[in-house]
């Protein structure tokens, strides 16, 4: 039993971060129905910026993290205006093709900048381990998991409580209608895309911290693919629910089915886990079913 409660909480607390990872891209499909491929790279930026002013220029972690955070949501803002706003008016495909291009030249650029080499990551936080006769939880995974909750709220908030936020839930809804309400839907994609980029950064920041970070780290991003094919494409609050399955997923299948010989299978496990969600729900768990007529 307490094996168990230790890999659930495990699962839970990396659960969060991949929450805050795919809402990163709900917000983004929300407002434009594009996805955006290029995620693992905006987690290495947005870890990189965060690095430069925490590690290189040595500012204190609390300033460093939202300087980070504002200089990944101009980096997501800059990479709007400058690939996606001339698409709008066209199909979203379009748009989910240019995220594709987008990868390949920020991890050229990364490489360019940083190096393929890793840099050690440690973000040497108070240490808030929780520890008992057989359980232990460790003071990296425990800040990953609030940060991302706080993170999650912090955008809730935004999304929910502001005028910009109803400005954006609005042009989620129909672009064309926001518009006619005098919504500048081009001015709300750029925001969309900077509060999307400073998502995933934080996240980013939080997988860091785990080990190290490199041009390799953004494979984790791939994560955010089955969060949000479970949970719903369109559905906030789903994925945080699929980036808590995916993590309890994970989790399990590397405490009970891996040491059964098939070593690497818990990074298998989300994407059938993914397979079998859309087979008995195609829009996944939480997502709207659009209903088509011919």
């Amino acid at each position: 039993m307490t094996d168990l409660i230790q890999t659930v909480g495990a699962g839970l607390l990396i659960g969060c971060v991949y929450g805050l990872l795919g809402l990163g891209i709900v917000i983004i499909f929300r407002a434009s129905e594009a996805f955006n491929f290029a995620i693992g790279e905006f987690l290495v930026v947005g870890s990189f910026l965060f690095y430069v002013f925490f590690f290189d220029l040595r500012i204190p972690f609390v300033l460093a993290l939202p300087l980070g955070l504002l200089a990944a949501g101009a980096m997501g803002a800059l990479i709007e205006r400058l690939s996606i706003k001339p698409l709008l008016g066209r199909s979203a495909l379009s748009m989910t093709i240019i995220t594709l291009g987008l990868s390949s030249v920020l991890r050229s650029s990364v490489q360019l900048i940083f190096g393929a080499h890793s840099y050690s990551f440690f973000l040497d936080l108070p240490d808030i381990s929780l520890e008992s006769e057989n359980l232990l939880f460790p003071s990296e995974r425990i800040w990953a998991g609030l940060l991302s909750i706080v993170a999650f709220g912090f955008i809730l908030f935004f999304l929910f409580r502001t005028r910009w936020g109803v400005a954006i839930r609005a042009t989620s809804e129909s672009q064309v209608k926001a518009m006619a309400f005098g919504i500048d839907a081009r001015f709300i994609l750029l925001i969309v895309w900077a509060l999307s980029s400073m998502s995933i950064a934080m996240a980013g920041v939080m997988i860091s911290n785990f080990g190290a970070l490199s041009s390799l780290t953004g494979i984790a991003g791939l994560r955010a693919i089955p969060v949000v094919l479970i949970g719903g494409m369109d559905s906030i609050g789903g994925a945080l629910i699929g980036g808590l399955i995916v993590g309890l997923c994970e989790a399990l299948v590397g405490s009970y089915i891996e040491p059964l010989g098939l070593v690497g299978f818990k990074d298998v496990a989300p994407y059938l886990l993914l397979l079998i969600v859309l087979f008995i729900r195609p829009y996944g768990l939480f997502g709207t079913v659009r209903i088509e007529r011919v």
